[in-house]
């Protein structure tokens, strides 16, 4: 994923940085101070999949650029005034930031990211609902990080993927961990549905990753799994009887 960040104020480019970097482990982050700079980066480089730019820059308005370069990608407008936010909607804005900004702003925007993102995908497979479609959303491997080196983990190879502090990990089944930049909900469309299912909303698990499985208490189902053999994850009395439908088959 490649985020292009816009702002002229020091202080807000870093703090916006680390919280895209925590947010997104594996994005690349763009940063651009002028408008000739975010001209150059556009002209030279691949669009990139979300941009959070700054309005007013030493160079002039963002929306002077944007009036040539139409964005085909989602925009996340930042101003010190309110006074822009009409001309921002013209623009593929999903939202306008009113400063001061804080983390839990940026944090906002990103989850409305996300959720836009799947809703659309979603939607697209609703009104393609064919096997030819759903097979191209299908993955039968992931691009994964394990300190600064990438890898490729066929799905096969995969036991669990879990949510946690908004990083998703992967466990495969030799035990090793990875981080992957999906959020679960999308991973739950891009994982073959007859080898995995979403237990919880924290976990996807492979089937060959079930070492076992019992009744618990109100209704749920107790899960063991391979690499997790003291801890238990639960599936909730809703999902039971999908989950045991998905074992059958």
């Amino acid at each position: 994923m490649t985020i292009l960040l816009v702002e002229k104020d020091e202080t807000y480019a870093k703090l916006m940085t680390q919280v895209l970097a925590e947010y997104y482990p594996m994005a690349m982050i763009e940063f651009c101070r002028t408008i000739e700079e975010v001209k150059t980066k556009l002209s030279t480089s691949i669009l990139p999949d979300l941009a959070l730019c700054e309005v007013e820059l030493s160079d002039g308005l963002i929306f002077e650029l944007f009036r040539d370069f139409m964005p085909n990608f989602p925009v996340v407008f930042m101003s010190a005034y309110d006074k822009y936010w009409s001309q921002s909607m013209a623009y593929n804005a999903i939202d306008y930031l009113r400063k001061p900004i804080g983390e839990e702003e940026v944090n906002r925007v990103l989850d409305k990211y996300e959720n836009l993102k799947l809703h659309f995908l979603k939607r697209f497979m609703a009104e393609n609902d064919s096997k030819s479609t759903k097979s191209v959303f299908q993955k039968d491997r992931l691009i994964a990080k394990k300190g600064t080196n990438y890898y490729v983990v066929a799905t096969k190879d995969i036991a669990f993927i879990y949510t946690e502090s908004r990083i998703v990990f992967l466990i495969d089944r030799k035990g090793e961990r990875y981080t992957v930049e999906r959020s679960l909900s999308e991973l739950e469309i891009e994982l073959p549905s007859r080898d995995f299912f979403r237990v919880n909303r924290k976990f996807i698990v492979h089937i060959n990753a079930i070492l076992s499985f019992k009744p618990s208490f109100k209704g749920k189902i107790a899960l063991e799994l391979m690499h997790l053999s003291k801890a238990e994850v639960s599936i909730s009395q809703e999902n039971a009887a999908q989950f045991k439908k998905w074992i059958e088959e």
